[in-house]
């Protein structure tokens, strides 16, 4: 089984965080383009290796110090040439995808960035995937298309896909499409250590760890300073900082002590508490104090309920969950109204959102225990579960209470709750393909519809739970990829069918989607940069006065 994909880091299912921080103090920094940053955050990384991790805290890192053949432009929702000169379809089938790189390219130790090495770092993910014993990240699903890469020269390389695909070029704008050095990263295997080779506008310059009485080596810190050999998307664009440390804290409480008493300039991403931010918006004065700084966000959290796994083989059950949920109830009280309730798995902002979990089967407003116990004709109640979740994320622990308590009040379920550090403990669990019912988050590799549908479906799935539904995976998700124009009506329509079809299984129960927010000290600029719908927290953009 595929494990954990890039997941939401506001409310997140907990990423993978450390248990202290360190380095320098942001107060001694000078401002200025020669001044460095400090950022903290609870998600920190769960390998240094594109072929390795598929988690916010990862990717971070990784559009920071790699490079792909396209990135996304701040505030733009289709990719554009980073280390490519230019990528196109050269059919109308979307079945050949061309890249001409740009001219002398340079990894940060000076090996060449030839096409080679991109052809290298396509097949390596596969191959490392195809390892099972280095298989643990399911990165590898974004590449699901693929059937080959050949180069011709030293800069130009063709991907020829099993099926038409017209959203290749935003999948390998994500973390899976990082370009690696060949003679840095084993072909079948992990790099193994913080011996980290790309491209990117920074370079890693050390890696602070610390290890447990068990041998656990949990990520501290990571310290990375600017790369003068970068080329690409961002060349003319004058970096506002000389480097960036990017520390990794085990709570919300920590990351936002951390910004009060100056030890980091700004978090790097959804990792308050809702009550922290509501307080720091309350108390911010212009120009003075920790400033808040909000945007548009597109993460989603959802139920994840295993339709292989008793009580939820029977869709009755997992309808049952759909209808007795109250959303704004999560939103308003676990939230304190910080994010939207969501009635599809596809958030708004993202496609053509319709709100399946409105209408039938879940149209009852409002919602009587009676109506739904009458769905579950036969069925022996109370119906016991247990639901798991990691309780290093913002509201982990009041969420999943508020959903029990949902739940209970209706007499027909009976919930246990399990609590998991964070995303590392849920990862393995996943795999197994046996874990009944979890909370997460998403964070999505790409802007469209596509990545809040296909890491979702297929007898491997991103999350393990044995969700394959044939209509889907036949017939309108291949028919969904055969459109360039995402827009177009032909488009919106499948999509429309697609979220009609997996409120109805009930495999997946969307609660809530988020907005972005920055907490900075009074003197850090850009930040509205990095807080756009691709979600890619770009490092370089930001500066102090």
């Amino acid at each position: 089984m595929s494990a954990a994909k890039r997941l939401a880091a506001l409310g997140c299912i907990g990423l993978l965080t450390a248990t202290a921080a360190c380095g320098s103090t942001s107060s001694g920094s000078k401002g200025g383009a020669g001044s460095t940053i400090t950022l903290g955050t609870v998600s920190s990384y769960t390998s240094l290796d594109p072929a390795g991790a598929y988690d916010a805290g990862s990717w971070t890192v990784f559009y920071n110090v790699y490079q792909g053949l396209m990135t996304y432009l701040p505030g733009a929702n289709t990719p554009s040439p980073d280390a490519a000169k230019s990528c196109k379809f050269t059919d109308g089938s979307y079945l050949t995808y061309v890249c001409t790189l740009l001219p002398d390219l340079k990894f940060s130790n000076g090996d060449p960035l030839d096409a080679a090495a991109v052809k290298y770092s396509f097949d390596r993910v596969l191959k490392v995937a195809a390892n099972k014993a280095d298989n643990g990240s399911g990165v590898s699903v974004l590449l699901d298309t693929l059937q080959s890469v050949e180069t011709s020269g030293s800069t130009q390389i063709t991907f020829h896909l099993k099926t038409a695909d017209a959203t290749f070029p935003d999948r390998i704008a994500s973390g899976v499409g990082e370009i690696v050095d060949p003679k840095v990263y084993p072909t079948t295997k992990l790099l193994d250590g913080t011996g980290v080779v790309g491209s990117g506008i920074y370079k890693i310059d050390s890696v602070q760890t610390t290890t447990d009485a068990k041998g656990a080596v949990t990520p501290v810190s990571v310290k990375l300073v600017l790369n003068p050999d970068y080329k690409g998307a961002y060349s003319s664009t004058k970096p506002m900082n000389a480097g960036a440390t990017l520390k990794f804290y085990d709570s919300p409480a920590k990351v936002k002590s951390a910004l009060q008493s100056g030890d980091i300039d700004l978090n790097a991403g959804s990792d308050l508490a809702p009550a922290d931010i509501v307080a720091l918006q309350g108390a911010q004065q212009l120009g003075k104090g920790i400033q808040v700084v909000q945007g548009t966000g597109s993460s989603t959290r959802m139920m994840v309920l295993n339709v292989g796994v008793a009580p939820f083989t029977n869709p009755a059950v997992r309808q049952a969950i759909g209808k007795l949920i109250d959303r704004q109830a999560i939103a308003d009280k676990v939230y304190q109204s910080t994010v939207t309730p969501l009635y599809s798995v596809i958030p708004q902002g993202i496609g053509d959102q319709t709100r399946p979990f409105e209408q039938t089967p879940y149209a009852i407003n409002p919602i009587a225990a009676g109506q739904v116990k009458n769905s579950l004709s036969g069925v022996k109640l109370p119906i016991d579960f247990t639901l798991t979740y990691a309780a290093n994320s913002a509201a982990g622990p009041a969420e999943a209470a508020q959903i029990k308590s949902q739940l209970e009040a209706s007499g027909i379920f009976k919930v246990t709750l399990k609590s998991v550090p964070n995303l590392g403990a849920l990862i393995p669990l996943w795999s197994s393909g046996k874990l009944g019912a979890s909370l997460t988050g998403w964070q999505a590799d790409y802007p469209d519809a596509d990545d809040f549908v296909s890491p979702f479906i297929g007898k491997d799935n991103t999350f393990g739970n044995n969700y394959a539904p044939s209509k889907i995976i036949n017939d309108l998700h291949p028919l969904s990829l055969k459109e360039a124009d995402r827009a177009d009506q032909t488009t919106t329509d499948t999509f429309t069918q697609i979220q009609k079809q997996i409120a109805e299984d009930a495999a997946y129960i969307p609660l809530w989607q988020d907005n972005q927010y920055i907490a900075t000290q009074a003197n850090i600029t850009g930040v509205p940069l990095t807080l756009d719908i691709a979600s890619i927290m770009r490092f370089w953009m930001i500066g102090k006065n």
